[in-house]
């Protein structure tokens, strides 16, 4: 992300390896189909550095509601998941923000949430959201269910049902999804 921020037009990425910044460049290049080319912001175009927005330009409301058809962590797992989202916004370093639902017990199936959380943002053309599902586990680290990464200036407001990417290779799984609303103030 801040080969992105700093104007770099071509980086480097490990594809072999399903993880954070690959989803992000993942999110990033959606705006377009994947087809690997996105016009540079304005901002960058300009010659201002982005790094230095100090002035709130919106603010980012998200509604976590609920979860649908969540899949268990590892396959074959005979436990049950323990879901909670984790919301982050990556961006300039003053955009940049993470925050956490809490854990709904005992169900993959249908979690309900229904927690509001809000993001102040100062560059919205360089931040990219990413809402990333977990399993909670108290006694080891939390287990990576699904995600889905989008460039903030890509989303529109109002409700939606959010296809999450998952298993080892983050595919696009047609039924594990997150019903969300989105506004911006």
């Amino acid at each position: 992300m801040e080969s992105w921020i700093c104007g770099i037009q071509l980086a480097a990425m490990n594809f072999q390896t399903c993880d954070e910044e690959l989803d992000i460049n993942k999110g990033l290049f959606s705006i377009n189909g994947s087809i690997g080319y996105i016009l540079k912001p304005k901002i960058l175009l300009e010659g201002r550095d982005p790094r230095h927005k100090t002035t709130i330009c919106c603010t980012l409301e998200i509604a976590i509601i609920c979860g649908q058809y969540l899949p268990k962590a590892e396959p074959g797992n005979s436990g049950i998941v323990d879901p909670y989202v984790s919301v982050e916004i990556f961006g300039i370093p003053n955009d940049r923000c993470k925050l956490n639902t809490r854990p709904v017990y005992n169900n993959g199936f249908n979690p309900v949430w229904n927690e509001k959380m809000s993001f102040q943002l100062r560059c919205p053309e360089l931040a990219i959201l990413r809402i990333c599902v977990k399993d909670f586990d108290s006694t080891s680290a939390d287990e990576f269910i699904g995600e889905f990464s989008v460039p903030v200036q890509s989303i529109r407001q109002g409700y939606s049902h959010v296809r999450l990417n998952t298993g080892s290779q983050h595919n696009t799984d047609e039924a594990a999804s997150l019903f969300i609303r989105i506004a911006f103030t």
